[in-house]
């Protein structure tokens, strides 16, 4: 498989494991269940009877708990597999995802500072001062405020750097998909990728 089908299998391996975990820790897949009806002692002549609950997508514990062992190793040779593949590769792709993450990350940050822009708003009476009057007494009295914003950064420069990233980013994404098609991983799923959870347990009970 490549690079990029190995990922897919690693997810597959996570979410069984998250599965199965969830599986072994609720109580009704983990016990047996059986009611016993006392008849006779209500009504006579009435028979008694043991009755079975029966749980459905039920497997036996022991079976689900050695699924849980098989998918702790196929973590660990998918983990190899995939390390081995990248240290194969002419870049570091952890870096490159993880730059390129911090290129998307500062790309919306600036769009935002793109929309800034300066404004004047006048405040009507907002403003009060005191004076004496010519009898000597202190008075209010009320002003106009006009609030001017200025931006302090130039918004045709946050533009060209918002070109410049966005096209370095789409060109490491370009590589990173490359990469992850053209890299080999020397791995086998030993299950179906696609099918579901309770599938996937039902096949290995069942072998």
């Amino acid at each position: 498989m490549n690079l990029k089908e190995a990922f897919q299998a690693q997810n597959k391996i996570e979410r069984l494991f998250e599965f199965v975990s969830g599986y072994l820790d609720d109580e009704k897949n983990l016990i047996s269940v059986t009611e016993k009806h006392f008849r006779s002692k209500a009504a006579q002549g009435q028979p008694d009877e043991n009755i079975n609950i029966v749980v459905d997508d039920k497997f036996p514990t022991d079976k689900v708990i050695d699924f849980l062992l098989v998918l702790i190793d196929e973590r660990e040779k998918i983990s190899r597999a995939i390390h081995a593949a990248k240290r194969s590769m002419s870049f570091d792709l952890d870096s490159a995802v993880d730059v390129n993450k911090k290129r998307h990350a500062a790309c919306e940050r600036l769009r935002t500072l793109r929309n800034f822009k300066s404004s004047a708003l006048i405040e009507k009476n907002a403003g009060v001062g005191y004076v004496f009057n010519k009898d000597g007494n202190q008075t209010t009295y009320r002003y106009d405020i006009e609030r001017v914003k200025t931006i302090d950064f130039d918004r045709n420069r946050v533009r060209e750097l918002i070109a410049k990233l966005q096209a370095t980013a789409d060109k490491v994404s370009r590589e990173i998909d490359a990469a992850l098609i053209a890299t080999t991983v020397d791995y086998t799923l030993p299950f179906d990728m696609h099918a579901s959870n309770l599938e996937v347990i039902e096949d290995y009970v069942n072998k």
